[in-house]
């Protein structure tokens, strides 16, 4: 089928079906996995807090974050095939990231700038989604704000995938690709393929092969047997580079079987069912996005008025961050999220978001072509 009849069939869907909005269905496991990512997260940023407690350890937050882009890239793939052929596919599904991911990201690049108002020039590559890049190459991001970057690779997927998913009709097709970005993506990881300057972790063609390696587990037994036909290539790639012996030896053994086994925990969640099942845990979960906002202004607030200690400036990190991530989805996020299928809905108002959205990088794109030429 030509990409002229897709379009038009996808028109016509438009106008002659009624509005089908999809509703996920909650998964068993997947919560409390989000909930120990973003406790992972939390401990790693907690780290200067606790005298006791190692600086090194700061560094291993990173997996915390794999996990996450696995679980994003399961969900939302997810919803992508189950949503092929709906009407409002695109409209559907950009309203529903728009509306959980700016209002609370806005919000927090508002604290920020209130409290660091000399730091606000950096928050122009927060609104044109490219804060990772500017971030990786250098350009000091906002103050507590530094965790966005990996806020700015979902949003560039959010923005590409839907549109591979229609092209591509969502079927094995858009599983290759996801597995050939698994492949690519772990080159550029392990500088088999060149990767340009910068702080690689940080970029989204350093990170794409998480994103990738959830998008793979969406398509179930198929995907995940391409999941792994995308390591093992990525393996016999590194050894052809490297030789046997010296690639054998220089393997990241802990680092990728890290990022390997977190995708394997996901797939074995999905598929069998869950291997942790805690309340607790699956609450903290459902907060995770509100969590992982909060948490890095929370750090330095302790920090700032408690400084270290043997337990309570670790305490108050946690309780209070857990506290205003209940407070921020129960009164804020919530009612925003609640809106979204009246929006939806509304070919107006949907217009109308887009607009505005349009509006605002045109007036980003702008201030930067100022500022460069001054």
């Amino acid at each position: 089928m030509t990409l002229v009849a897709k379009i038009g069939d996808v028109l016509e869907l438009s106008a002659a079906k009624p509005l089908v909005i999809h509703q996920s269905k909650r998964i068993l496991g997947l919560d409390e996995l989000r909930g120990i990512s973003i406790l992972w997260v939390m401990w790693c940023h907690g780290t200067a807090l606790w005298s006791w407690m190692p600086s090194v350890f700061s560094g291993y937050g990173f997996h915390g974050v794999v996990l996450f882009f696995i679980i994003s890239g399961y969900l939302i793939t997810k919803i992508l095939i189950d949503q092929q052929g709906q009407p409002k596919y695109f409209s559907s599904f950009y309203i529903s990231r728009i509306f959980r991911i700016w209002p609370l990201m806005l919000l927090a690049l508002v604290v920020s700038a209130l409290l660091f108002p000399d730091k606000i020039g950096a928050g122009v590559y927060n609104l044109l989604m490219v804060n990772n890049y500017a971030y990786a190459k250098g350009v000091e991001p906002m103050v507590r704000t530094d965790v966005m970057w990996s806020l700015a690779i979902e949003e560039q997927f959010y923005l590409i995938w839907p549109a591979v998913a229609f092209l591509l009709g969502g079927g094995r097709a858009f599983a290759v690709c996801a597995a050939v970005i698994v492949f690519v993506g772990l080159g550029f990881d392990a500088d088999l393929i060149p990767r340009g300057a910068g702080i690689i972790f940080k970029t989204t063609h350093g990170n794409m092969q998480y994103i990738a390696m959830g998008a793979l587990i969406a398509f179930g037994r198929n995907g995940i047997k391409l999941l792994l036909a995308a390591w093992l290539a990525f393996f016999v790639f590194w050894l052809g580079a490297k030789g046997v012996v010296n690639g054998i030896e220089e393997f990241r053994w802990i680092w990728w079987g890290v990022s390997f086994v977190l995708a394997l925990l996901v797939a074995y969640t999905v598929e069998k069912g869950p291997l942790v099942t805690s309340f607790p845990l699956a609450w903290v979960g459902k907060l995770c996005f509100g969590i992982y906002l909060i948490h890095f202004f929370i750090s330095w607030s302790v920090l700032e008025i408690f400084g270290k200690g043997i337990v309570l400036p670790g305490v108050l990190y946690f309780v209070v961050s857990l506290v205003l991530s209940y407070l921020s989805f129960r009164y804020f996020e919530k009612p925003i999220l609640d809106m979204r299928q009246s929006i939806i809905a509304s070919e107006k108002k949907v217009a109308l978001v887009f607009t505005l959205m349009g509006l605002m990088i045109l007036v980003c794109v702008i201030s930067l072509i100022t500022v460069v030429k001054h």
